[in-house]
């Protein structure tokens, strides 16, 4: 059964307590932490082994996962020196998700460097991705590339997959990031199935057209394009987390409040509970439509 989760970028002001305690009174199970924003949560490479400790038995307590831990890493670089920084940044957090107790680092593959190709980078990205997911199994952590920036398309995605040399490596599916380039909720799933561990969820508008650059809206006020997802998640059994994602920004702390994802940032309860309310819909309904 899918599980659903936040990311804390909907909630950045929440601490580390209070994200726990919201996952409890909203409906959710799992909390994905977003490290390296300045979230109010306190988490980061820098926290002691007692914070991290609390953090793992606070939430062990309340019965809610630390779902993932997404940083900004990305793979796609342009020299093997860059790459080589990632594979450490990945070492780093991976010992941060274990003490944590969470299974799962987010990974970008990012933006082409200029001067690169996808066909010339893929090779190098695959390879490292497969050294850092070497690494990251010391500590039972997976990383996983999430599909995002210019690594959107589910062949390219695949291809990392297929030629990281490791059995620990996975993928976020972001579907709505495929959908902008015409690749269909069915389609990008058929191609990723073997590797998705874990889904990051946004919404797109009602007026949204196939192959349209992608815009979000609240969850719950756009195209339920997401209904047909937890139909084929639930269909499968899938046991991983879906997470919302809505109001991610890195500059949380001086974003427009006049903009929807930004005003929900700053009014968790109110956002989270309504989102809440559009995914146990679609997972519910898919559930029964696969029993």
């Amino acid at each position: 059964m899918t599980k659903l989760a936040f990311m804390s970028t909907t909630a950045p002001t929440w601490t580390m307590q209070q994200l726990i305690d919201g996952a409890v009174r909203l409906g959710y199970e799992g909390v994905d932490l977003r490290v390296e924003w300045g979230h109010n949560h306190g988490l980061e490479l820098e926290s002691s082994q007692d914070e991290r400790r609390e953090a793992r038995q606070y939430a062990a307590a309340q019965g809610i996962a630390w779902s993932c831990v997404a940083l900004s890493t990305r793979f796609a670089r342009a020299t093997d020196a860059e790459r080589l920084d990632a594979v450490e940044q990945v070492k780093r957090y991976a010992e941060l998700a274990s003490d944590i107790g969470s299974p799962l680092l987010r990974v970008f593959g990012g933006n082409i460097p200029e001067g690169h190709t996808m066909a010339d980078l893929r090779p190098h990205t695959a390879e490292y991705l497969g050294k850092a997911a070497e690494a990251a199994s010391q500590w039972g952590v997976t990383p996983c590339l999430e599909v995002h920036d210019q690594h959107n398309n589910p062949d390219d995605v695949k291809f990392i997959m297929e030629h990281a040399s490791s059995g620990n490596v996975g993928a976020v599916w972001h579907v709505a990031h495929h959908m902008r380039l015409g690749v269909s909720v069915d389609a990008g799933y058929a191609t990723l199935k073997p590797w998705i561990r874990h889904l990051h969820v946004a919404e797109l508008p009602k007026d949204w057209q196939p192959g349209a650059q992608s815009t979000y809206t609240r969850l719950g006020e756009g195209n339920e394009y997401l209904a047909r997802v937890f139909e084929l998640l639930e269909k499968d059994h899938f046991e991983g987390f879906a997470a919302n994602e809505w109001a991610a920004t890195g500059n949380w702390k001086n974003a427009d409040a006049t903009k929807p994802e930004h005003y929900d940032a700053a009014h968790p309860d109110e956002s989270l509970a309504a989102a809440s309310k559009a995914l146990h819909r679609w997972r519910d309904a898919a559930r029964a439509k696969a029993r």
